[in-house]
């Protein structure tokens, strides 16, 4: 026990109304080790945004024991709390007239007291934590002039400069733009590794959580949890059916979801490399399915050479040469 910076044991979470109570998801028995970046995935209504809140402390557990260096979170007073864990929201930032250092130096509220007054090791520790969010170019900017993928690093500066062996973060990616949601999810994975800290990201990101996390805790409908690394929830089809809808198909061979129309037509697809990879593609966008054998009544191969791309269309004895992705397309639809 002592080696997980965060421990559950047979944790229930969910809502109290009066003498009643409604379970969202449990028992889970989670942990998470010092220099891990868990990405907590689920569909919508599985209860991802009520767990965080349990194992933050904002919200007292149905059942079960949430423990975070081995003390009971539901036992710690906030003070204490908040030298164990600091938490990022997706709430929009309200930081008035604050300015970015300002901001990242209340992240040492929890040592400097109501007097707020910076001690020679909290600006060491917030100098550190700028560099480290890689925000120090708009240090000196008000919070309100920042765009909200500023915004975000910003708030994990913040958490960062609290110095806590846990950091939470929900949603961290909600409002970004596909650069700015990149740059952050591979900012925490490097920190994790980094600072030996235990980061946990409740996240729809389900392509880049594929990518950076070391471990998915996947919490399905029924309130229960897998949990493993990405490779494993892949292979063994739990990633697949815990996303499963009707004409949304996993991909394990490329870890993407296919989202379009089958239609009925398979070909038997040959190569390798990037041109490969991109006819396949292109060839689930048209409605094709893709099959192992041989002896479907299409095939296709992909040659990449030093000359160039060309596509063969195999039907029968005979075979057809076209040098461009949009001239393979159109041969196929003719057959």
């Amino acid at each position: 026990m002592e080696d997980f910076l965060l421990h559950t044991s047979d944790l229930s979470v969910g809502y109290k109304s009066g003498n009643t109570q409604k379970s969202v998801a449990g028992p889970l028995n989670l942990t998470m080790k010092a220099g891990e970046l868990i990405c907590l995935l689920g569909p919508n209504g599985a209860g991802k945004s009520t767990l965080i809140r349990t194992l933050a402390g904002l919200q007292p557990a149905l059942n079960g024991i949430v423990k975070i260096d081995t003390e009971n979170v539901a036992k710690l007073k906030p003070s204490q709390l908040a030298k164990k864990l600091s938490l990022v929201l997706t709430d929009s930032v309200k930081a008035g007239n604050l300015d970015v250092f300002s901001l990242v130096s209340l992240g040492r509220y929890p040592y400097s007291g109501w007097l707020g007054g910076l001690s020679k090791e909290d600006k060491k520790i917030v100098k550190w934590a700028i560099e480290s969010a890689h925000v120090e170019m708009f240090v000196n900017r008000k919070v309100s002039q920042l765009s909200d993928g500023e915004c975000q690093k910003v708030m994990l500066a913040r958490a960062l400069a609290q110095d806590t062996p846990v950091i939470i973060l929900d949603e961290p990616t909600a409002h970004l733009d596909l650069p700015s949601r990149i740059e952050l999810m591979r900012l925490l994975h490097q920190l994790a590794k980094e600072t030996s800290k235990g980061i946990l990201i409740s996240t729809h990101e389900l392509d880049l959580a594929l990518q950076v996390a070391d471990q998915i805790w996947l919490l399905k409908k029924d309130g229960s949890v897998a949990v493993g690394s990405p490779e494993e929830l892949v292979l063994n089809g739990i990633f697949e059916s815990a996303f499963d809808k009707a004409g949304v198909l996993f991909d394990k061979s490329t870890g993407t979801f296919n989202i379009h129309q089958n239609t009925g037509k398979s070909v038997f697809l040959e190569g390798n490399g990037a041109a490969a990879f991109w006819t396949k593609r292109a060839l689930l966008r048209h409605g094709y399915s893709l099959t192992d054998s041989a002896s479907a009544l299409l095939s296709a191969e992909v040659r990449d050479t030093q000359e160039g791309t060309t596509w063969l269309i195999k039907s029968g004895d005979t075979i057809e040469k076209r040098d461009t992705m949009e001239d393979f397309l159109l041969l196929l639809r003719s057959r």
